[in-house]
């Protein structure tokens, strides 16, 4: 059967209503939009009188789920067996993408989220997240890479036994099942049938799409992809944006309000590629509005804050990515908010001083290091530079936010990075001993940086 899109929800909601029922449907994407359509796809499936039993994946047992999807329920109406965060599709494949998931929850203090990821990573690659023996961050590097087929990284990795530790017990690998590979005892069942009131609802963010068990899914039943490219490219923002929009007009259609099209793109500017918080800031602007039906950008300012790092990284990275007009937009923004301007020479100038020496050991041919190699590549050799402590400050961090960061420092000539650094000291010359104004010496500087010398 053919995977379904989002664009095409509404349509299979309409077939449902019309008693076009699958037993199974697999959502895959981020947690958030997997939620939502897993709301409306129960409300649809249950109707008046169905029930919705919630199971978490990082403890289900999929031995007692199976046994009650093929019971008859004595409950009226459709029982539908909802399974979040299932694990059924993950292997060995999607282990870097899970500690990808891991690292940034525990960057952003999201604890519960990155143990989560982290339990699961473990079982993709075999591990006992309740055995101590097993924490990842104690792992050798070849067990690692054994384990989880890519290279493990160099930075210290203590916070994975504080956060297995702190996050509970969770389920033993041995108690997971008792009668062999889950994905091949739930195949089993569906093929033997299941009474037509049980259907089976599983999310996965997370999906191995060579595995047997997925051909079987989507050969028999109905697969959702709700999956949006994270990407920074043109064709990746414009999706993401839409997305957002879709998000935002339901939740404001819901509370009876309206958004000026520039109002939701600085809305998405500030708060960035994550569902769930679009829609929580939509929803507190709204309530701020008050009797107001249009939500303003006065509002915006008022309740949606930016910090300081973020909208310094958005500076850096227009720059990174020769965004001329972008660049200028977020450092008139950084201005009106009342933000210094030695303060921004001094991002631009830690920024630059990184490029300058990432581009520099390009160069160098005993690191094979190239900004246009694969990512998987880069990390294999980067714990040959973070050997020399000369440069452990600029080589901290996750493996890919380094990658990126060599990808943007291979776009310039060493010779240009070394006049942004004449143009950085001319600028806060005139910050500190000229009447110009700091709006029109930071504007000069940018202009001056991204466009070729006359």
């Amino acid at each position: 059967m053919p995977v379904i899109q989002r664009n095409k929800i509404n349509g299979l909601l309409k077939q449902i209503q019309g008693g076009e029922i699958s037993p199974f449907y697999l959502l895959i994407g981020g947690r958030f939009l997997c939620q939502q359509t897993a709301d409306r796809l129960s409300e649809a499936l249950c109707g008046k009188s169905g029930t919705v039993h919630a199971i978490d994946g990082d403890t289900e047992n999929i031995n007692s789920t199976l046994s009650r999807m093929r019971s008859f329920s004595l409950l009226p109406g459709n029982q539908v067996y909802r399974v979040n965060n299932s694990r059924l599709f993950h292997s060995k494949k999607v282990a870097k993408s899970l500690w990808n998931r891991a690292v940034k929850a525990w960057n952003d203090d999201k604890a519960e989220q990155a143990a989560g990821y982290l339990r699961a990573m473990m079982e993709a690659g075999g591990l006992d997240s309740t055995d101590p023996e097993d924490d990842p961050g104690g792992l050798s590097a070849t067990r690692w890479k054994k384990c989880f087929t890519f290279a493990k990284p160099a930075e210290k990795l203590a916070w994975t036994r504080e956060l297995l530790a702190q996050s509970g017990e969770g389920v033993p690998a041995k108690a997971k099942t008792t009668a062999g590979d889950p994905t091949e005892m739930v195949q089993k069942v569906l093929e033997a049938g299941i009474p037509e009131t049980s259907i089976l609802l599983l999310l996965a963010e997370e999906v191995d799409k060579r595995k047997k068990f997925y051909k079987f899914i989507k050969d028999r039943f109905t697969v959702i992809d709700l999956s949006v490219d994270s990407g920074v490219s043109a064709k990746a923002k414009k999706v993401q944006e839409s997305v957002l929009w879709e998000l935002v007009n339901a939740t404001l259609k819901k509370m009876g309000k309206s958004m000026a099209p520039a109002v939701g793109k600085q809305l998405f500017e500030r708060v960035g590629f994550y569902p769930d918080a679009v829609v929580m800031e939509t929803e507190k602007l709204a309530l701020y509005a008050g009797d107001r039906e249009q939500i303003t950008i006065n509002d915006l300012n008022t309740m949606v804050g930016r910090t300081r790092q973020e909208a310094l990284f958005e500076l850096t990275q227009a720059i990174g990515d020769k965004q001329l007009a972008q660049g200028l937009l977020i450092l008139n923004r950084l201005l009106d908010n009342g933000m210094h301007g030695l303060a921004m020479l001094a991002t631009l100038r830690n920024f630059t001083r990184t490029l300058l020496l990432f581009r520099i050991l390009q160069d160098q041919q005993k690191y094979g290091i190239r900004g246009n190699m694969p990512p998987n590549l880069f990390e294999e050799r980067l714990p040959g530079l973070r050997k020399n402590e000369q440069w452990e400050k600029e080589l901290k961090g996750h493996p890919f936010a380094l990658y990126m960061r060599f990808k943007t420092a291979s776009g310039f000539q060493i010779t240009t990075l070394i006049r942004w650094q004449h143009l950085l000291l001319g600028a806060e010359m005139r910050l500190k001993g000229s009447p110009i104004s700091a709006d029109t010496v930071l504007q000069h500087l940018i202009i001056s940086m991204l466009t070729a010398p006359v």
